[in-house]
């Protein structure tokens, strides 16, 4: 029997897995997602819709979803996608025998948003044995500057001047570079030159030009249209997007890159986005080439604690963190402060940064 389809439009990525699991059903699985996008200028003053097809493997046992979602005919020629996982419970991470102390401060960053492996990397530290005999918020803070000591450990790449922003549709890759634009124009009074690159699939849209020419921003369309760069600009190069899991982009990207001698690949990922889809995006983000990391969306985000591992990973470098839809705003560069306040809101930032006590 062919599996049902449903198609339905979101707000984000947390609402749409909502839909998928509460709605539809534990059996659902994403068929695809693809930006909704608006037209002019507001595609940039307003958070995206994504219209999101799932698949249901055992239609037998799917219930009605109301008006939320148009039930569709199969598409045979999709490429079917692995089933995401249910979220692990929030005591999963525990080791077995441990203390009720320890037990109730691993389930405290669990419920944080600490993935299974950040707890382990965590329990792994010669000074966990001591925090479950602290107080909760005490411990809270000593496990901010564990955090702090391993994200200061990472050597940062740097950025260099010929940067491509690379994303899949709908993480707000062309609005991520537009931030970074005018951060570099208004704040650090950097000049710079965009090329809007198309690759085997059109990149279309004039929202970008109209906002370089608000900037001052030369604005080309072609390699050959790309004006010589002075020794204090920049070049930032605007790609279609990319869906992670598909490696045929791969080539191509890398060849309209090549000539362009890139000296950094930002990734630009949707933090509201499941963790398993984000552990895809950074797979595909080695494959690629990636060098930094950008995540968006962190307003739709209830807490941050998921970002964890990721920033964590000393493979891409974390350039900043999108905390709303303002193409001239809405920027976070303290990375780290940013992500611990949105885990722990009671841990004191300016605690987390003392050293530790040996």
């Amino acid at each position: 029997m062919d599996p049902q389809r449903f198609r339905f439009i979101v707000s984000s990525a947390e609402e749409a897995v909502t839909v998928l699991r509460d709605r539809i059903g534990g059996n659902a699985r994403v068929i695809s997602v693809r930006q909704v996008e608006g037209t002019g200028l507001a595609r940039f003053l307003q958070a995206p819709k994504l219209e999101v097809i799932a698949e249901l493997v055992e239609p037998e046992v799917a219930e009605p979803i109301g008006e939320a979602a148009e039930k569709i005919e199969p598409n045979r020629d999709a490429a079917p996608q692995a089933s995401e996982p249910a979220p692990a419970h929030p005591a999963a991470a525990v080791e077995v025998g441990a203390s009720p102390s320890h037990t109730g401060l691993a389930r405290l960053l669990r419920a944080g948003g600490l993935s299974a492996q950040m707890l382990a990397r965590l329990q792994s530290h010669s000074s966990w044995a001591a925090l479950g005999e602290m107080l909760p918020q005490r411990a809270l803070t000593h496990v901010g500057r564990l955090l702090r000591q391993d994200f200061q450990a990472i050597p940062r790449r740097p950025l260099g001047d010929r940067v491509a922003f690379i994303g899949s549709p709908g993480a707000g890759k062309t609005t991520a570079l537009c931030k970074w634009l005018a951060s570099e124009v208004f704040v650090r009074q950097r000049r710079g030159v965009v090329l809007k690159l198309d690759l085997e699939r059109a990149n279309p849209g004039d929202a970008l030009a109209v906002f370089c020419e608000a900037l001052g921003v030369p604005c080309a369309r072609s390699i050959p249209d790309v004006p010589t760069l002075a020794p204090d600009q920049s070049l930032y190069i605007d790609v279609p997007g990319i869906v992670p899991g598909r490696d045929a982009d791969i080539a191509p990207l890398n060849e309209a890159l090549g000539p362009l001698f890139t000296t950094s690949r930002v990734i630009v990922i949707n933090a509201a986005y499941d963790p398993e889809l984000i552990k895809r995006a950074f797979e595909f983000a080695e494959r690629a080439g990636g060098t930094h990391v950008v995540f968006t969306h962190l307003d739709e985000l209830t807490h941050c604690g998921k970002l964890w591992e990721f920033l964590l990973d000393r493979k891409l470098t974390p350039l900043f963190l999108g905390t709303g839809p303002n193409i001239a705003g809405d920027l976070e560069e303290n990375v780290f402060d940013a992500v611990l306040a949105g885990t722990f809101p009671e841990v004191g930032v300016q605690a987390a940064k003392s050293q530790i006590a040996p």
